[in-house]
Parts: C-alpha cells; sequence; structure tokens
C-alpha cells in the first residue's frame, strides 16, 4: 500500500528516496515515463520511489486557465499506488510556498527536508518563485554535485507530446477512446448521488442517478455517453447525460445524469465513482417526452448490445 505523508504535518526525518516533479494532472503517458523512471531508478539504489503533489494544482493560486481538472489529488495518489510509487509526500500549494526561490524549492526542501537527492521530472518541469527554475538549471545542480537528476523522454500520442491540456480538449469534445489511450484507464470522476426533478423514474421510466461532482473536474460537451458507475465497490453498465435538459428546461445548467442499466435501488447520498467510455450521441431538443422515451428505448438497446448485457 503507498504512504502518504502530510508535510503539513510530518517535519522531517524521512528515509531517502528518488522523486518524481510535476503537476501531474490526469498521471497521462507522459507522467507515467516519468513515474517509470522514479521506480527503476529507486529499484536500482534501493530506496523508496516517490512522488510531491500539492494539495492544491498551482492553477488555483495563479489562475492561467479556467479551474477544471483531469484528477483530484485522491485521483492521483489511487493512480500511483497502481502504478508502483512507494509514497507520496503532499502539501499546500500557498502564496507562501510559491515565494520560494529555486534553490529553496530544491535544494532546501526537496533535497534536504525530504531526504530526495535524486530527482526525475520531465523536460518542461519548472519549479521555484514565478515557475523560473528549469531543467537547465538542475543540469547545473547535478554538474555542481548538488543533485542527482533524470530527465524522462517525451512521449507521443498521433505525433503530439502527450500533455494534459490535449487530454482536456480530448474530453470537452467527448473522444473519450483516445482519452483512454492517453491516461491507460477510462477518465474517472467522483461524485455523490443527490436529488432531482426525478422526471426520469416518474414520468420516463428511466430513473437516473442525479450526480453531484465531488471536485472541479472537467465535463466533455453536452452528449450522451456509455459508462460505468461504481456504487458500493461494484461496477454496473450505465448510460450518461451531461446537459441542460433541453427537453424539459431553458435552463443553462449543466448536470450529469446516469440511468444504470437493470439496477432498482436507493443511492441517494452515496459516493461514487463514473467511468466515461464513449459518446453515444449529442443532446436532443425532443417536441415531446414520447420522442424522448423512444430515443431512451433505443439507446439502451445499443447499451445493451455494446456492454454484451
Amino acid at each position: 500500500m503507498i504512504k502518504v505523508i502530510d508535510l503539513d504535518i510530518e517535519d522531517r526525518g524521512f528515509s531517502p528516496s528518488v522523486i518524481g516533479l510535476g503537476n501531474f494532472d490526469g498521471v497521462h503517458l507522459g507522467h507515467r515515463a516519468i513515474m517509470n523512471q522514479v521506480i527503476e531508478v529507486a529499484k536500482e539504489k534501493g530506496i523508496d520511489s516517490s512522488v510531491l503533489l500539492f494539495k492544491q494544482h498551482t492553477n488555483e493560486v495563479f489562475p492561467k486557465m479556467p479551474p477544471y481538472y483531469i484528477s483530484s489529488l485522491q485521483d492521483k495518489i489511487d493512480i500511483l499506488e497502481q502504478i508502483g510509487i512507494d509514497k507520496v509526500f503532499i502539501i499546500d500549494f500557498t502564496m507562501e510556498f510559491a515565494q520560494l526561490t529555486n534553490e529553496e524549492f530544491m535544494l532546501e526542501f526537496i533535497r534536504d527536508r525530504l531526504n530526495a537527492f535524486t530527482v526525475v521530472c520531465g523536460a518542461d518541469y519548472t519549479y521555484g518563485k514565478f515557475a523560473k527554475g528549469t531543467v537547465k538549471e538542475l543540469r547545473e545542480f547535478e554538474a555542481d554535485g548538488k543533485l542527482e537528476l533524470h530527465v524522462a523522454n517525451e512521449e507521443y500520442f498521433e505525433g503530439q507530446i502527450a500533455s494534459s491540456t490535449t487530454v482536456r480538449d480530448l474530453i470537452t469534445q467527448g473522444d473519450f477512446e483516445k482519452v483512454t489511450q492517453m491516461l491507460v484507464n477510462p477518465y474517472q470522476i467522483r461524485a455523490k448521488v443527490v436529488d432531482g426533478y426525478k422526471r426520469g423514474s416518474k414520468l420516463l421510466g428511466y430513473p437516473t442517478a442525479n450526480l453531484d461532482l465531488s471536485f472541479n473536474y472537467i465535463l466533455p460537451k453536452d452528449a450522451l455517453y456509455l459508462t460505468e458507475i461504481e456504487v458500493d465497490g461494484v461496477w454496473y453498465p450505465s448510460l450518461t447525460s451531461v446537459g441542460t435538459n433541453p427537453t424539459f428546461t431553458d435552463s443553462q445548467e449543466v448536470k450529469v445524469e446516469t440511468y444504470i442499466i437493470d439496477f432498482d435501488r436507493d443511492i441517494y447520498y452515496k459516493d461514487v465513482k463514473l467511468k466515461f467510455l464513449k459518446m453515444t450521441r449529442g443532446q436532443i431538443k425532443f417536441d415531446n417526452a414520447k420522442d424522448l422515451i423512444d430515443q431512451m428505448d433505443y439507446d439502451t438497446k445499443k447499451a445493451r448490445e455494446y456492454f454484451k448485457i
């Protein structure tokens, strides 16, 4: 089991480790190349493999883009455990922390406090105040004997360098076949089942779980998706609508509603996970409830074929 060390609580006295550095939103192919090298070098040295994660994305302190992300802190920890990382250091990314100079961050914090003399990162990694620190400076630190550096090779997907930005764009487009390839796993979000208008059960005959997202996940475009939902540790085939319910309302509020096939349990207020597998069709505004029901009958038939149930 991966060991999680909260640096806002625990201070020093850590065993030596090889550490992977980066934001790691999504833990995609490029990030996994860094993790694999962390594990490989750690095994050669006979010490722990480790990763530093911030409790907040750096963009939450210095906004450069909309505040929506591929993975929460817990998502990242779960994936790192699957990959085989020994321990994860977590810490609040605060304005005060962001003021650390390049040397303070890399030599005093990473090397001395975390006892991580060997660093693994990507070629575009930046750090320190105003993110001015670069791999070039890390190579200078290494030349001076201040640390050991390994720069992971860049990973490519369809001719482009694998990046979190590319994954976010693919999620927005609803292209989950490619998203799954880049993340190695299907895109997954966490949510809580909450009360809705109950149109699905009372009017349509298709009860849906209305999901309240537990994190600022990036959502795909308004459409219907083949999904799997985890309830109490068991995964069930499902169809998920992301959209504004244009048949019934003019509201622009985006809702995530999941119909779980052959499922009739009360799961209100349960925490669930949802995997996006494939987009089936775009959002449609129907003239009446009967047309919507006919479409849902067809959607469910196609979903049964996909899931072979």
